[in-house]
């Protein structure tokens, strides 16, 4: 049974590493399409930011279109002309036209370079030169580059067209120095003014609402940012190309509207769930393993018991049975072994009707059957009674009874239920105690309650076996192995008993040594009479209790 629930936790453990893994591949996949929406969206940037770029670097030296293949340095027209020429007409992609610092020309024959007029550094013009005439030895029609060293403290844009003599040489160039502070103008307004994804994935939302787009140099300096930034979890980055100064473009999905971008959202994690349904199977299974040790335990000790009571009944049988023997073929000679004979199997029969009692009312009140029939009773008739019929037990094994009972008591009880607690405490203490002791029954009036003691001289309870001495099958461990034998419910019936009259039971220290066991019920009166109504509704509300 053991390997059949560590099985099944094992299975359950395995089962909910499988969900677990599930939802890990699910996850990566769904994160992995994010990432690629992110590409789409940062593919698109790129390629809008290079149709722009194209564009103002085309409408802004669109004059040199006018200019046929010169054949000498005269025939070269000066950088002012070019920016005089540029049409009037607007491009509305090309606001940035107005924010140009200068023109400027470069003769790659000889490196002489000319600028609109502006203040430019020399080691800047110097720079441009060298530049330029290794870039035209790549020969495009249009280059665009960005410089190392900024000119304001701030990073810079070049752009130049080549200028080609008859033979398709380059003979010179022609171009702009704008500033990324006014380039990112151009990348948001233009660039971000359309969906960067398709609207089958984006519906009808903004990019801002979605994205978060960055453009950075080659060395990391920012060139645009959008203006709603969100973390870069699902992000993708593209270039917009040599020809365009390798601006680096990084798309960056919001977290937030991810949920809406894949089809069901992004998979929530089942660790919780997982972690709540392995608990809630290992603890299921340890109260199965505790339950099977607890029945096993209830087994033990129910065969105990059996065992017990069998021992107990076998005694006073084979003595009944044996002098009832003796009697019936008449080998009992003399007058004094045939009294002798017949009280030995009286008082055998007693001990066998005691026992039988027990069992009875263990049972009844087991079953919440048990129910008590009170009555108002003198007290010390009573106690007299039950010690006088337990004497002979007790002179079995030599023990002297010995009684202080206080005169006048009356109490409403159960007689026959009150004879039985004070019973098997007699026999508890006469059972468990040595021979040739002395026990002692008191009963006394405490107010408003009748306290029954039973002192004993053996070797008392230990302090840690107070309070399970009470249980029902339970016997102490230095008992367990001893001769003497017990059934284990004597005490269980003498709590329930006592319960059910709304009384108090309890074991302490007898003064002479050995244990003494209390007991406590109210409804006592000295020679006085007894409110039955008040009884009555203290018997409901014990025998409730004592039920639950």
């Amino acid at each position: 049974m053991y390997i059949l629930l560590l099985l099944t936790i094992a299975l359950s453990a395995a089962l909910a590493y499988q969900a677990q893994d599930a939802y890990r591949s699910h996850r990566a996949t769904a994160e992995s399409t994010l990432r690629d929406y992110a590409g789409i969206a940062a593919w698109e940037y790129t390629r809008r930011a290079r149709v722009a770029l194209t564009g103002l670097i085309e409408y802004a030296l669109w004059p040199l279109e006018k200019v046929s293949a010169p054949t000498g340095r005269e025939h070269l027209p000066l950088p002012a002309w070019v920016q005089a020429t540029v049409p009037e007409w607007k491009c509305p992609a090309c606001p940035q036209l107005d924010d140009i610092a200068f023109y400027f020309s470069v003769d790659l024959r000889d490196g002489a370079v000319q600028t609109t007029p502006c203040d430019v550094p020399t080691w800047f013009l110097s720079w441009l030169a060298d530049t330029v005439k290794v870039l035209a030895q790549k020969a495009p029609r249009y280059y665009s580059t960005m410089l190392a060293g900024p000119i304001t403290g701030r990073s810079d844009v070049v752009a130049f067209q080549l200028v080609r003599d008859a033979l398709g040489e380059p003979i010179a160039a022609y171009g702009f120095h704008l500033e990324f502070d006014d380039l990112a103008g151009l990348l948001a307004k233009w660039v971000m003014k359309q969906p960067l994804l398709p609207p089958a994935i984006a519906g009808d939302q903004p990019n801002d609402s979605l994205l978060y787009v960055k453009v950075v140099t080659a060395d990391g300096r920012k060139v645009y940012a959008s203006p709603v930034s969100y973390p870069e979890r699902f992000a993708a980055r593209d270039t917009v190309g040599q020809l365009y100064g390798d601006l680096a473009v990084t798309a960056s999905l919001r977290p937030e509207a991810a949920e809406a971008l894949v089809i069901g959202g992004l998979p929530r994690s089942r660790v919780p769930l997982l972690i709540g349904l392995l608990l809630l199977t290992t603890s299921v299974g340890v109260a199965t393993i505790v339950q099977l040790r607890r029945e096993r335990e209830l087994a033990r000790l129910r065969d105990d018991f059996v065992s017990g009571v069998s021992h107990e009944l076998r005694t006073p049988l084979a003595q009944i049975r044996m002098f009832a023997e003796l009697l019936d073929t008449g080998r009992l000679r003399t007058d004094d072994e045939r009294v002798r004979s017949t009280k030995i199997i009286n008082q055998e029969a007693r001990r066998l009707t005691h026992l039988v009692e027990n069992v009875l009312h263990f049972s009844r009140v087991r079953r919440g059957t048990a129910r008590l029939s009170r009555e108002e009773i003198d007290l010390g008739p009573l106690l007299d009674e039950i010690v006088e019929g337990f004497r002979p037990l007790a002179n079995a094994r030599k023990v002297e009874l010995r009684t202080e009972i206080d005169e006048g008591i009356c109490v409403s009880v159960d007689g026959g239920a009150l004879g039985q607690v004070v019973l098997n405490l007699l026999d508890n203490a006469v059972k468990y105690g040595p021979v040739g002791q002395t026990v002692t029954l008191r009963a006394t009036l405490v107010g408003d309650r009748l306290r029954i003691t039973i002192d004993d001289q053996g070797p008392g309870i230990p302090q840690s076996d107070r309070i399970r001495v009470w249980d029902a099958y339970r016997r102490l461990e230095r008992d367990v192995n001893a001769a003497v034998g017990g059934s284990g419910i004597g005490l269980a019936v003498v709590q329930e008993l006592v319960a059910l009259h709304g009384g108090t039971t309890e074991v302490g220290d007898a003064p002479n040594g050995g244990a003494r066991f209390v007991v406590e019920i109210r409804g006592a009166r000295r020679g006085g009479a007894v409110d039955d109504d008040a009884l009555a509704a203290d018997d409901a509300a014990a025998g409730e209790e004592a039920r639950t």
